[in-house]
Parts: C-alpha cells; sequence; structure tokens
C-alpha cells in the first residue's frame, strides 16, 4: 500500500512538473510575438510577457509618447 502512495505521489509531481514547463513554452511562444508585450487594454499576457521581455524605458516611452492622450 505504501508503495502504491508513493508512487501514485511520484506520477502527480512528475505530471506537474511536465505541465508547468509546457505552460512555459507556452507564454514563451506567446511573449515572442511583440504585440503580446505591449501594455494594451485587454492584453492578458503583459505582466507575464515582462517578466520574460522587460521593455526598456525607451520603448515604454516611445509607445506613451505614440498612444498618450492628447489635452
Amino acid at each position: 500500500m505504501r508503495t502504491l502512495l508513493s508512487s501514485l505521489f511520484f506520477a502527480t509531481m512528475l505530471a506537474g512538473c511536465q505541465s508547468t514547463s509546457h505552460d512555459r513554452a507556452e507564454l514563451a511562444r506567446i511573449c515572442a510575438d511583440p504585440a503580446s508585450r505591449l501594455p494594451t487594454p485587454g492584453n492578458l499576457y503583459y505582466d507575464e510577457c515582462q517578466a520574460l521581455y522587460p521593455s526598456s524605458p525607451t520603448q515604454l516611452r516611445k509607445y506613451y509618447q505614440q498612444n498618450a492622450p492628447e489635452y
């Protein structure tokens, strides 16, 4: 019984590790698109993509200057 439980535990842990690496690969694929890295409304991946590909201050300034509201 103990062997069965430990086998199930390790199988569950292995499955969890595989899904995590799959999720990371999927996120890297999504964030490879520069449009996914822009701080646009409705972009659900912006924070995660910033963790992988941080925008430089120059990139953020350029985006703001192009998209800032005019007063």
